[in-house]
């Protein structure tokens, strides 16, 4: 029986390295696989997924208007006609998706019989879920924390991808989705990302 699996956990935790051995795995053993990944996140090139550790793929770009039910179908449709048979989806920056996509992925899983993975953040800089890791939680069989400590005091787990500045000030304001990677965010845990929040606040007001 198929599933729908969310792995999730901060930048810089290998979920791109854990996706890219997955999908190379299980192409080794013959098993046909569909990679995708929001179009917002263009960091690496369009239709790339690369992982810190320099290992990257090709991979099929979707844009929020996409219905990936739809897609996904007429791609397995596709694989049949070649007497193959799509097995797993394999989705990359799942935060990024529409909650609609989301629910259209568990169709995939329902309907299609088909294995989806999907492998993401949890938060945004201000430790606020986005839509697709909301839905994700709602809706996935099977979940499970990506754990990475925190490089700031180095005992607790990470949990807040924090947004910095240019002059490495802790952002604390903006919109929800700007991409970046290692010279824009940090990930760390809770407590310091509170106390840098607090020292920016207190900077703030002492300049009004």
């Amino acid at each position: 029986m198929a599933k729908l699996y969310y792995f999730y956990g901060p930048m810089a935790s290998s979920k791109s390295l854990r996706l890219l051995t997955t999908a190379y795995d299980l192409e080794n053993k013959g098993i046909d696989i569909m990679v995708l990944k929001p179009s917002v996140d263009n960091r690496d090139g369009d239709g790339i997924i690369r992982s810190r550790a320099g290992i990257e793929r090709k991979c099929v770009t979707f844009g929020d208007d996409v219905n990936l039910y739809k897609a996904i179908k007429a791609y397995r449709n596709a694989l049949a006609a070649e007497l193959k048979n799509l097995v797993w989806v394999i989705v990359d920056e799942c935060q990024f998706m529409t909650e609609r996509q989301v629910t259209q992925l568990s169709d995939v899983v329902d309907f299609l019989d088909v294995n989806v993975i999907c492998y993401g953040l949890r938060t945004d800089f201000q430790g606020k879920l986005f839509p697709g890791s909301k839905r994700l939680f709602e809706l996935a069989d099977d979940i499970e924390e990506i754990k990475a400590t925190c490089g700031v005091c180095g005992k607790r787990k990470e949990c807040i991808n924090a947004r910095f500045d240019s002059n490495g000030e802790i952002i604390i304001d903006g919109v929800q989705v700007d991409i970046g990677g290692n010279e824009k965010y940090k990930p760390i845990c809770r407590k310091c990302w509170k106390e840098m929040v607090k020292e920016k606040e207190e900077k703030i007001n002492s300049e009004i």
